[in-house]
């Protein structure tokens, strides 16, 4: 008892401690812009001084000294909504409009936060503090991850957002499992309506999209989860008109989740709406006008966006980590005590972190599937389903775009969260850990809990998952230098390019 009282709060902070140590170290090197830095750093300082982006004179990445607040006072269109720039501004409030820890900050400690979320979510998920410190160290040690924690783009920003509006729906289907159970009218379910947690995902939701549109996709692909598992709560006790009555909460749940979005999401452009100098804006129409004509404009943009990249990746190499993009490279021979030094910051994935979670998340879609075929009442179904969903919401609008030029491997940090959080729990099942989320569905014949095996045999799973967890936790050492910009000696880097499209 003693030692679980401790777990409880060693564990995550020593988590949380791996996490900023990987996040904040050097986090001004290189101490210049790297990659679309240049435009969301650049637009984020003018959007302090004017409220809205402004134009630069020159696509130099240097901001020392006063090239820092060589804006003018010209608007520039932006092709974002503003919640990254303006997160990205709180750093620069801090520390400065000058230096890579102005810049970078806010999205180091968004990737931190990020990491505590799926910790807690990795709780709500087992009610294991083992399965939550697997969940959140995996999540730490990932590379992709900890590279987008360490550059200021919108995707850091957004992956935090979709993992913390992931855990306020999880939120949600335990508030309304409850409800379901402690409020009964004979054979029905009732129609719920307020939905609190619903309400604030919906708004959490809306944030994503205002950091990057592809935040909708989660608000849409969740609230259809929510509403199958409705239903299938209402089939499982033989509710008359199940389907009807699950339409109608799907309503109330749109009803209650969809305005919190939308209002968050237009708060988001309050600094826009408030300065008639911004891009699109004048005397001649209303502002809500000219923010559905900046959004056609934007839209247009992007549909029509063609920009063959060298680092552009497939989509259907995202999950394997086939093609990571390079942000930045420099390399000089004067000065180096090696015959060439390089200095470059590309989210290698931890092979062991990134394929592993892959793995894991097809073994739970089979262990799920396998309960459901046999009508067990068993939570790995709701927990593989809700973990897949968050991980198809954010690949597969873009594989079915595939053909769009201008996509990186990058956007795959907002698969990493439910990555962590499936590989955690695999790892936690092979320990012989039960998963036992409060959805009351749990039975004595759940798959969760795999078959009991002698002690010799748990002994010796544990070791083999303390040996990955410490094999996951070298290869991050051994590939930070690579994505943090260090200088390093050519030959090292070389060392790093284990296949074909590491470049």
């Amino acid at each position: 008892m003693l030692a679980s009282r401790h777990l409880r709060w060693i564990g995550p902070t020593l988590v949380l401690g791996i996490a900023v140590l990987l996040r904040f170290w050097a986090l001004d090197r290189p101490n210049t812009l790297v990659f679309d830095e240049l435009f969301y750093v650049r637009d984020a300082i003018s959007q302090l001084a004017h409220g809205f982006p402004t134009t630069w004179p020159d696509d130099e990445p240097s901001l020392a000294g006063e090239r820092a607040s060589a804006f003018s006072a010209i608007a520039s269109q932006a092709v974002h909504p503003p919640l990254g720039k303006w997160l990205i501004g709180l750093g620069i409030l801090v520390f400065g409009p000058d230096n890579g820890w102005g810049w970078r900050s806010a999205s180091a400690l968004c990737g931190v936060l990020t990491v505590g979320i799926v910790m807690r979510l990795g709780w709500l998920l087992s009610r294991s503090m083992i399965i939550a410190c697997f969940a959140g160290l995996i999540l730490a040690l990932d590379g992709v991850h900890v590279t987008l924690s360490r550059v200021s783009i919108l995707d850091g920003f957004l992956a935090f957002f979709v993992a913390l509006g992931a855990l306020l729906v999880w939120k949600d289907l335990e508030w309304t499992a409850e409800r379901a159970v402690a409020e009964p009218v004979s054979d029905r379910i009732p129609i719920l309506w307020g939905r609190p947690w619903l309400f604030v995902a919906g708004a959490v939701f809306g944030l994503a999209a205002a950091v990057k549109w592809s935040g909708l996709y989660p608000l849409a692909a969740f609230l259809i989860l929510v509403t199958a598992a409705d239903l299938a709560r209402r089939l499982r006790v033989g509710e008359r008109l199940a389907a009807l009555r699950a339409l109608a909460q799907a309503c109330v749940a749109g009803a209650v989740a969809l305005p919190a979005a939308a209002i968050a999401y237009l708060a988001s452009w309050t600094g826009w709406i408030v300065s008639p100098g911004a891009w699109g804006r004048s005397d001649s129409d209303s502002w809500f006008t000219q923010l559905l004509a900046y959004h056609s404009s934007m839209f247009t943009w992007h549909s029509t966006l063609s920009a063959p990249h060298p680092y552009q990746a497939s989509p259907f190499g995202w999950p394997l980590g086939l093609r990571p993009t390079g942000m930045y490279e420099a390399r000089w021979s004067e000065g180096c005590p090696w015959s060439a030094c390089i200095s470059a910051v590309s989210p290698f994935p931890n092979l062991l972190i990134t394929w592993g979670g892959l793995l894991a998340l097809i073994a739970l879609a089979w262990l799920a599937a396998r309960a459901a075929s046999l009508r067990r009442r068993d939570p790995v179904v709701l927990v593989a389903s809700f973990l897949a969903v968050g991980f198809l919401s954010g690949w597969l609008p873009w594989v079915l775009t595939v053909s769009r030029s201008a996509v990186f491997q990058f956007y795959a940090v907002v698969l990493t969260p439910f990555t962590a959080l499936a590989l955690a729990i695999a790892l936690g099942m092979l320990c012989g850990i039960r998963i036992a989320p409060r959805l009351g569905i749990q039975d004595s014949a759940s798959t969760a809990s795999l078959r009991p095996v002698d002690s010799d045999t748990l002994l010796g799973r544990r070791a083999a998952v303390g040996l990955f967890l410490a094999f996951a936790l070298a290869l991050s050492i051994w590939f930070f230098p690579v994505w943090s910009g260090a200088p390093v000696a050519e030959w090292f880097w070389r060392m790093h390019l284990w296949l074909p499209g590491w470049d």
